[in-house]
């Protein structure tokens, strides 16, 4: 009789035991949060779009890191970052977890300013900082750069008369391409008038397109714009001009 109640008893413990387990597992499967969704946010101050939604998830799902169902527990936010990073057009990335079991993303698009055609066959483009991008096809209108331009000469000279047109309203629309000679002489080829802007070197370039400016005003507007060959503010207070022939 004793056994049959230790035997009874035993069966209740187990059973007990089995019944506890399951709910605790289920509550520890409840406690695991998933992630259901990202949220990107891209800052492009050109407004190219150049990096969308699409290309952002599919550059995490290709490294393994894509979050979308992940236990929010196991996701690494830093890792995200710096997996971002490595794309040749994302400047910067920040990545952190919001209610509502989502990932946040700030993103911060390189801006390439010129796009460059040198004599050695090669294109590529230059960003606002300086940096070299060899992301190709960039469906943006871009100031193009022909001529004997390395690497170094666009990161420095080229990007300072890149930028100093880029301040200006009006020489933003009126140059058409950047050219460099074999001497190093940067030329400017115009969209309106039949004629070259020379520059000579980048040294003291916002002083000489102020001077290119003026003489547009005074002097182009009144003789004619297709009157000259070539206009030169290469040297300091000088306006040298070559009459066609």
């Amino acid at each position: 009789m004793m056994k049959r109640i230790l035997l009874i008893l035993s069966l209740f413990l187990l059973v007990g035991y089995i019944a506890f387990s399951a709910i605790a597992m289920t509550d520890r499967h409840e406690d695991v949060r998933l992630c259901q969704g990202v949220d990107l946010n891209i800052v492009d101050s050109l407004h190219f779009d150049l990096i969308d939604e699409d290309m952002i998830l599919s550059l995490l799902q290709e490294h393994s890191v894509d979050p979308i169902g992940m236990p929010l527990d196991a996701i690494n936010v830093e890792t995200i970052e710096n997996i971002l990073v490595t794309h040749p057009l994302v400047g910067s990335a920040q990545c952190y977890k919001t209610g509502g079991n989502r990932i946040r993303i700030n993103l911060s698009s390189k801006v390439p300013l010129v796009r460059v055609l040198n004599n050695r066959g090669q294109d590529f483009y230059v960003d606002s900082h300086g940096e070299i991008l060899t992301q190709h096809s960039l469906a943006v209108q871009l100031p193009v750069a022909t001529g004997y331009i390395d690497r170094r000469f666009a990161a420095d000279d080229l990007l300072k008369v890149v930028h100093a047109i880029d301040c200006s309203e009006f020489w933003k629309a009126q140059v058409e391409q950047i050219d460099v000679t074999k001497e190093g002489e940067i030329r400017l080829v115009p969209r309106v008038g039949d004629h070259l802007l020379i520059l000579g070197t980048a040294d003291n370039v916002e002083d000489k397109l102020e001077r290119l400016m003026n003489f547009y005003h005074n002097g182009l507007d009144n003789i004619g714009w297709n009157s000259y060959r070539s206009v030169s503010v290469a040297y300091e207070n000088q306006v040298v001009c070559k009459k066609r022939k």
